[in-house]
């Protein structure tokens, strides 16, 4: 093909027969949506007796969780590839919790025995008190509509772990959705870029924002599922898959650094900080290579896009928070008892502010207590980390680290009370491991406890001593000469 005119370093004619091609085989693409849709429905029907059954929803969730309508600075729609699918990303979000639900359904029976998380079920207190709260704000058919919704997809969120975590390893499961959970989100963005890739960016400073609303909220996005695959990258026995968890960490940090997002950083360097800490002897020299990784991906894009991004962001000292954080806690004291509703609170810089000045101090009160219950539940872990057996140690981790960024994230950004996003995914998902992992660890220690005030017991020598119990050897005994006398 010869040469024609390059702008950036891209080649025009490609990109506009890719852009052909998208376009013209929506034929193609309705044939393999139904494919896919008849796979899903095998795989549903197969994994309902399954304890990995919940993951596929929890999949789903985490997947349309991430992503979001996109806008321009004037509020205009952008016409991105995947608009269809942003445009109804609450309805799928919707129907992937009524299948979990489903499961739970099918499989309650996992949950007992099962040890819950008092933080996340605070978290499906707030949801429902803040869908009860609609009934005032926006009048009786969005509160139903709410309270339906809130209940479809918080409580097999509250589920998913207790119902698919029977043993320690099993967390990586849950983890390697989320690996593929990334893969296809990476995809998507991967496409996008190929049509338009300023159609992933926002603003002048062009921040990366993926398929969702915002660099923040990119940003948030990012910094979880980086922090998932590099522990994934450390921890998973299965080396077949090092490959792609390299790939994704690879793509991750090029586009975290991209979103220009301080929020997102930070949270990844806290995660990281959880994960690695135990492994900081060989594992340390990841960080210099991850950062010049991403420095030369962000010169390939700069180079090939043929625009500039707002990497500097990140190590601007600007306060972009002071005056959210001011309006919201205006509008809260004027209306301080079921606050103004989302829409109406102008701003949404902090998950606290955001929850009094939406719905009021009875919210504001859910939201404290949820926080204190996190900590003590990772303050509970980090005490009985050396109760596990070593090799489960990072499984603890990881937990305390996601639930660490999490509050972190809250603390400047609003998505504690959102109906629809991935945070509360990864929220419910680790918080409930976290119980279980506390499960664990009494169990190994009561187990080590038990041994040590009886050093004397053996199991199995104990039914050795009893094996031959009212028998003798070959039906009979023998007298003191050693001559064996009959039983009979």
């Amino acid at each position: 093909m010869p040469i024609i005119r390059v702008r950036g370093g891209v080649c025009v004619r490609f990109r506009s027969l890719w852009l052909g091609l998208f376009m013209s085989v929506s034929p193609i693409i309705l044939f393999a949506g139904a494919v896919l849709l008849l796979i899903g429905g095998i795989v549903y029907v197969v994994g309902l007796g399954k304890k990995w059954g919940i993951l596929i929803p929890f999949g789903g969730m985490l997947l349309f969780g991430s992503m979001a309508t996109p806008m321009d600075a004037n509020g205009r729609i952008i016409q991105t590839v995947w608009l269809p699918i942003q445009n109804v990303r609450s309805e799928i979000f919707l129907a992937m919790g009524i299948v979990g639900l489903s499961f739970v359904v099918i499989q309650f029976g996992r949950t007992m025995n099962k040890t819950l998380s008092v933080s996340a079920m605070l978290l499906l207190m707030m949801g429902l008190y803040a869908a009860l709260l609609r009934f005032v704000h926006d009048g009786p058919s969005a509160g139903a509509s709410s309270v339906v919704f809130a209940v479809s997809t918080l409580v097999p969120l509250l589920l998913v772990a207790a119902i698919s975590i029977d043993e320690p390893e099993d967390l990586i499961s849950l983890a390697r959705v989320v690996a593929l959970v990334n893969a296809v989100w990476v995809g998507m963005c991967g496409a996008q870029m190929l049509v338009n890739p300023k159609f992933l960016t926002l603003g002048n400073q062009f921040r990366f924002m993926g398929i969702l609303g915002n660099p923040q909220h990119a940003g948030t996005l990012l910094a979880f599922l980086s922090v998932i695959v590099l522990w994934l990258l450390f921890n998973d026995p299965q080396k077949r898959f090092k490959l792609l968890y390299m790939g994704l960490m690879f793509a991750n940090s090029l586009f975290l650094v991209w979103t220009g997002s301080r929020t997102g950083i930070g949270m990844f360097t806290i995660g990281v900080s959880a994960v690695l800490y135990t492994k900081a002897g060989k594992t340390i020299l990841f960080l210099p290579v991850a950062g010049i990784a991403a420095y030369i991906g962000i010169q390939f894009v700069i180079n090939t896009l043929g625009f500039d991004v707002g990497v500097d962001r990140i190590a601007s000292t600007e306060n972009t928070r002071d005056y959210a954080w001011k309006t919201l806690y205006t509008i809260g004291m004027d209306n301080p008892i079921i606050g103004v509703g989302t829409m109406e609170s102008e701003k949404s810089e902090n998950s606290w502010l955001f929850s009094f000045a939406a719905f009021g101090i009875g919210m504001l009160s859910l939201a404290v207590l949820f926080l204190m219950a996190g900590i003590f539940e990772c303050l509970q872990l980090i005490r009985m980390r050396y109760w596990l057996p070593k090799c489960y140690r990072p499984h603890s981790d990881l937990i305390v680290g996601i639930i660490t960024m999490y509050f972190a994230g809250a603390v400047l950004e609003g998505y504690m009370i959102s109906r629809v996003g991935a945070s509360m995914c990864f929220y419910f998902s680790m918080a409930g491991a976290g119980a279980m992992f506390r499960k664990f660890a009494r169990e190994y220690h009561n187990a080590e406890e038990f041994a040590d005030d009886n050093p004397e017991y053996d199991e199995d020598s104990e039914y050795e001593d009893y094996e031959n119990y009212g028998e003798g050897y070959d039906d009979g005994y023998s007298d003191e000469s050693g001559d064996q006398v009959s039983s009979t």
